[in-house]
């Protein structure tokens, strides 16, 4: 990995790239890189290159491009994860863990004794996810940021789930149920969507209707977890057993 100062950007087009305001704060600011300074970018889509900040005015920043590099490829297999919301910064970590678990994607589920409110999946509320996400991308030098999704339904993010072929787990100790080493022996080279549910259990409709849409019951030990344990105990475990 680069030991250049990474930052993120929307788009690697042309030349002369133009940070955001954050990035450009952070490194005018935070991290005082003056013209000249070497940088590497990334844009969370594989896309990569080296630079050169060109220009500092306040908060304001441009780099040069200096090279391209190879694009990065994702993580095999895709996992995308969708997941009750807890509140606060237990939110801001699972973000955060998720995206140095290399998630495809990232999907707030709404459950019958889910406890966010509509503020917190306001669509206000998840533009400020990306900085957790590229925050940990930038640490951990992922070039690949998950795709920040809307909210749905359990509903309708069983059927988007099962409609993609994909391989459905998701994390419930009602019986019966896998390990996910077990579950992940039917994967057969296909994505695979991960759902973890509320702190209050899903409802009996809610597991009769992901049998249904063909989700595997899987459990990570035998005490009850919280939302964001349980997301990144299930998601790394899944991406440990596919690697």
């Amino acid at each position: 990995m680069s030991t250049e100062t990474r930052l993120y950007v929307e788009s690697l087009e042309g030349c002369l790239v133009e940070l955001g305001q954050a990035e450009a704060h952070h490194a005018t600011h935070v991290l005082r890189l003056r013209a000249g300074a070497p940088v590497e970018l990334f844009d969370g889509r594989g896309g990569r290159a080296q630079g050169r900040i060109a220009h500092v005015r306040r908060s304001e920043a441009t780099v040069e491009i200096v090279e391209r590099l190879p694009a990065a490829q994702p993580l095999l297999p895709r996992l995308h994860l969708g997941f009750a919301v807890p509140k606060g910064k237990r939110l801001d970590w699972l973000l955060e863990k998720t995206t140095e678990l290399a998630a495809a994607s990232l999907r707030p589920v709404v459950f019958e004794r889910s406890v966010a409110g509509e503020d917190e999946l306001s669509d206000h509320k998840r533009q400020r996810w990306l900085g957790h996400c590229v925050s940990a991308a930038k640490q951990c030098g992922l070039d690949m940021l998950p795709d920040l999704l809307p909210p749905v339904s359990a509903h309708d993010f069983a059927c988007a789930a099962s409609s993609a072929g994909w391989l459905c787990l998701v994390g419930d100790l009602s019986e019966p149920c896998l390990t996910p080493a077990q579950a992940l022996t039917r994967r057969q080279e296909r994505d695979v969507a991960l759902l973890v549910g509320p702190e209050g259990g899903l409802t009996d409709a809610e597991r009769h209707l992901l049998r249904e849409a063909a989700f595997l019951s899987v459990r990570t030990g035998s005490t009850t977890l919280r939302i964001e344990t349980a997301a990144v105990a299930l998601l790394a475990a899944c991406r440990a057993l596919c690697e």
